[in-house]
């Protein structure tokens, strides 16, 4: 399990067993859209991540409160497909039912044999924290409208998982 905010609150960055600690995420450089690059010591934490990085970019985050609570369910083909799924599920949630997510609790699970080097399918289910998006309240820098397949990369190294990837805003 994992939360978008970790104790002690937002920001901060997370242990990489025992080296430099790497960020949550970080902003690339890109001409027209946003690139980010997102980490997590586990899947887990990188989903939960991930969450953060929409969100952070998107609202003024420390003014999202955790009020209430929605479940998601997802299945892919495979982790690099689960993966961009989630996103797309966080902002179909905040486009359409206008929820503002606070904090993300992750599990990620294989669903059967895969390939040499891959997950293959896989699920995942999530506990949502959030509130009803109010514009006033949490402002809004920038509308996200999906992730995009364009320098997407699913990576795992020593020090966890990385996915780098451009949101259409």
């Amino acid at each position: 399990m994992c939360f978008l905010h970790p104790p002690g609150g937002l920001g901060g960055s997370i242990s990489a067993f025992g080296s430099e600690p790497l960020p949550r995420y970080r902003q690339l450089e890109h001409t027209s859209d946003v690139k980010v690059a997102i980490y997590g010591r586990d899947l887990a934490e990188l989903f939960a991540n991930a969450a953060f990085c929409l969100f952070d970019l998107m609202l003024d985050l420390p003014r999202v409160e955790a009020k209430q609570q929605k479940t998601i369910e997802l299945e892919s083909a495979d982790l690099p497909e689960l993966f961009l799924d989630w996103l797309r599920e966080l902002l179909f949630l905040f486009s359409t039912h206008g929820f503002a997510v606070s904090r993300a609790e992750v599990r990620i699970q294989s669903l059967g044999p895969s390939v040499p080097g891959s997950l293959g399918p896989c699920s995942l289910s999530a506990v949502l924290l959030g509130e009803p998006y109010v514009l006033e309240r949490h402002g809004l820098k920038v509308e996200v409208k999906t992730p995009t397949y364009h320098e997407y990369k699913l990576e795992s190294s020593a020090d966890g998982y990385k996915a780098t990837l451009v949101l259409d805003v």
